[in-house]
């Protein structure tokens, strides 16, 4: 081809090309001043990943829009060039709020039009005084107080709704509302104070314990709470939590009353926004939202009563434990923590030059080995698995603490280091340099809350409110044994700490009636090394401690086993935690359990009574704990495929079924030993009330603490004794154990002999 006609060429080309780049300006530009239609936008919006929340509020969105109750602001139409905005995911969740605003003041003004008669604001003394006459004429009426928030020691009352039953007659006292007439606190108060204080008069609430303490925050008390919806609802379906199986969602009043009495209730949140105060509520709407909480509260009451009065068993138990610990928690609760800062920060710093320490270390014997641009991360694990993979020598296929790197720390300096780090870096950050800002500024102290139904077995939790914007609440019961020593009693006093020995295996002994686990606690010897001996055919000497006084092998096996099988592990989990193979550990643990019969029968029992019922039995039939997954029907997985994709939910779903099977058991043994800690709560609640200077400090796990004057005498301590061993008796067979210690820390304690033997020497 010639010069002349390959420039020609090269000419027509480069043409073509400009041609069709102006012509797809000229299209964009076409394209930019044509509105996307909004249909196509929806389009758009929803094939894009949205959340079930994002999806459900598009919805309403576009539900408004095609409604033509929402438009478009103009504003969003146009881009800054005057040319057609598309409609965007973010424009329509800016919508939602505007939705949720505009239906919020629709909601309100509904609410005030629909007030019902027997709703009344009291806000004169002449018809405050009519409710305290009507309320003298009442066997139980509903309580509640609204606040300016959760925190119980420094936030106030600004308003009391009741329920007259009787009277058919519903109120709101606003006390401390923003510009408006009402009565004072103190006057409305002191009015009440003679019918909060009749316990002739029941008092019904939901959430009793903060408002108990509410009322006492102001100097008043609370007396004659008869129920707490909260607490009751737990005992009848403490599967509520969860909505898997038919439960509400949660245990507040505002998502049980649309199950139960079929009646909506809007969230605070929802009518008022999030950051909202009540105490700038118009009392019109005041009066309409607080009134229904307490006329909610009692029909949810009369609801729970019908149904709890067919369970005879667990209506006695409520009335008699779970009511009377209310008021045990407000006191223990109330009475609060002491830190000791100097302490606190002394500690700190020794944590924080030896994690300095040891990360120096790990970085210089790491860095060889790592091949990532800049420094070694020790918190990444995308650098730190390699790196640590290669100077060891072996790959590691995670970096899991407890699974993978604590069994290769024996071996590995290195990993012992890492581990080390770790695990001061979390108590220095979680606990050391995070508790002392958790002083409560009214009180000075710490303060933890307990939740009596804080696990579905009925175990206590520990924490802050759900609704605690302070962040000052936290979990005492968790608190790491290296961070304990923070905590100290008062100028005078000390810490006296009472556990419940063996509390579970004593629960299985009395419920199995297995003699071998009797006679461990009849003749005081420890119920591990007894399974070892009577099933190894050896010795109790022999099995129970080497001569360094460390465990045998065999009592360690026959911990491990039952622990998994007390907590309803897989035998795939109790595999890895003896070292075997799945196989192996089934076979130990049948061959283990047959070597006691009781025992033995008593597991299948379980097994097969919540197989059938869906549910197992406390002790004394005192609550149920609910396992309706255990009636499911097994689905069909063809031998050979348990692993094929094809057969994942019938997989899952055999799953559901096994694991309800193995909590039976366990339900049964924490559901009877939380009824224990309980009872005995109570009784040594009502032991301090009597004696000045005593308090029920904590109850951590198996442990009651108690604070007490310095002095205290050896008999005070036996009265401790008494009753930890004699509150609440496994039968007459099962002796229950108790190891007391006396603490100038929390942690740090000697036993009780050793205390008064100290003393006789000084």
């Amino acid at each position: 081809m010639e010069l002349g006609n390959l420039r020609l060429n090269l000419s027509a080309i480069n043409s073509e090309v400009k041609n069709e780049k102006v012509a797809e300006t000229a299209k964009r530009k076409k394209k930019a001043k044509t509105a996307e239609p909004i249909e196509e936008s929806w389009r758009r919006i929803f094939a894009s990943k949205l959340s079930e929340t994002d999806r459900q509020r598009l919805n309403e969105v576009k539900a408004a829009m095609d409604a033509g109750k929402l438009a478009r602001n103009p504003s969003d139409c146009v881009n800054k060039a005057g040319n057609p905005k598309a409609f965007s995911k973010a424009e329509a969740m800016r919508l939602w709020k505007t939705l949720q605003e505009s239906q919020r003041e629709e909601t309100l003004r509904k609410m005030v039009e629909n007030t019902p008669e027997n709703y009344e604001l009291i806000t004169t003394e002449a018809r405050f005084q009519s409710l305290i006459e009507a309320l003298s004429n009442e066997k139980i009426i509903a309580v509640d107080t609204e606040t300016t928030g959760v925190d119980v020691y420094t936030d106030v009352i600004v308003g009391l709704s009741l329920t007259l039953p009787s009277a058919d007659w519903h109120v709101y006292i606003p006390v401390d509302h923003v510009d408006c007439e009402q009565l004072s606190r103190e006057y409305v108060l002191e009015g009440l104070a003679p019918v909060f204080n009749d316990e002739s008069i029941g008092k019904v609430l939901h959430n009793a314990i903060f408002d108990i303490a509410m009322v006492r925050r102001h100097g008043f008390d609370l007396k004659g709470v008869v129920w707490d919806t909260m607490t009751a609802m737990h005992m009848l379906n403490e599967n509520e939590g969860d909505r898997t199986l038919g439960g509400a969602g949660s245990f507040k009043l505002k998502d049980l009353a649309p199950k139960y009495l079929k009646t909506p209730a809007d969230t605070f949140d929802a009518l008022f926004g999030r950051d909202a105060q009540f105490k700038e509520v118009p009392l019109d709407i005041a009066l309409v939202y607080a009134a229904k909480d307490t006329e909610l509260t009692w029909k949810l009451y009369k609801f729970q009563r019908q149904h709890m009065e067919k369970m005879p068993t667990i209506l006695e138990y409520y009335q008699t434990v779970e009511i009377p610990l209310l008021y045990v928690i407000v006191d223990l609760e109330a009475n609060g923590y002491i830190l000791d800062l100097d302490f606190a920060k002394e500690y700190g710093e020794k944590l924080h030059k030896r994690a300095e320490e040891l990360r120096s270390e790990l970085v210089t014997e790491l860095t060889p080995f790592h091949e990532g641009d800049g420094p070694l991360n020790l918190n990444s694990t995308q650098q730190m698995r390699p790196a640590l993979s290669k100077a060891i020598g072996k790959e590691l296929p995670n970096m899991d603490a407890k699974k993978t790197l604590k069994p290769l720390k024996g071996d590995h300096e290195v990993i012992a280091k890492l581990l080390e780090y770790k695990k001061i870096t979390k108590l220095s950050g979680t606990y050391i340099e995070t508790l002392p800002l958790k002083q409560n500024p009214t009180t000075k102290r710490w303060h933890s809350r307990f939740n009596p139904m804080g696990t579905v077995t009925g175990r206590f939790s520990s924490g802050k409110d759900d609704e605690d914007k302070t962040d000052q609440g936290f979990n005492v019961q968790n608190q790491p044994q290296e961070a304990r020593p923070m905590f100290s009693p008062p100028p005078g006093k000390v810490l006296l700490g009472a556990d419940f020995k063996a509390q579970e295996i004593r629960c299985v002994a009395y419920l199995s009636g297995e003699p071998v686990l009797i006679n461990a606690f009849l003749e005081e010897r420890d119920p591990y090394a007894m399974m070892a001996s009577n099933f190894y055919k050896r010795p109790y000497e022999e099995v129970y401690k080497n001569a360094d006084g460390s465990d045998t092998k065999e009592r360690k096996q026959m911990k491990v086993v039952w622990l998994a099988t007390l907590y309803g592990m897989s035998d795939y989990s109790l595999a890895d935690m003896l070292g075997v193979n799945k196989k192996e550990a089934t076979k130990f643990k049948g061959e283990l359990f047959g070597s006691m019969p009781k025992l033995s029968a008593w597991l299948k029992e379980n097994e097969e009574f919540v197989r059938k019922n869906g549910y197992v039995w406390a002790d004394l039939r005192a609550r149920k704990r609910r396992l309706p997954d255990a009636k499911l029907p097994r689905k069909n997985i063809p031998y050979g495929k348990w692993n094929d994709p094809k057969y994942e939910d019938a997989r899952k779903h055999n799953s559901r079924i096994n694991r309800a099977l193995r909590q039976a058991t366990n339900a049964r043994v924490q559901g009877s030993s939380s009824i224990q800690t309980k009872v005995t709560m109570i009784k040594a609640h009502e032991y301090c009330a009597n004696k000045p200077g005593w308090a029920l400090w904590s109850t951590v796990h198996d442990e009651l603490i108690f604070e007490v004057p310095e002095d205290f005498t050896w008999e005070e301590a036996q009265d401790i004794r008494d009753i930890m061993l004699n509150s609440y008796r496994w039968g007459d067979v099962v002796p229950n154990g108790t190891d007391i210690e006396v603490m100038r820390r929390w942690g740090e304690g000697v036993p009780l002999e050793k205390w008064f033997k100290n003393k006789e020497a000084v």
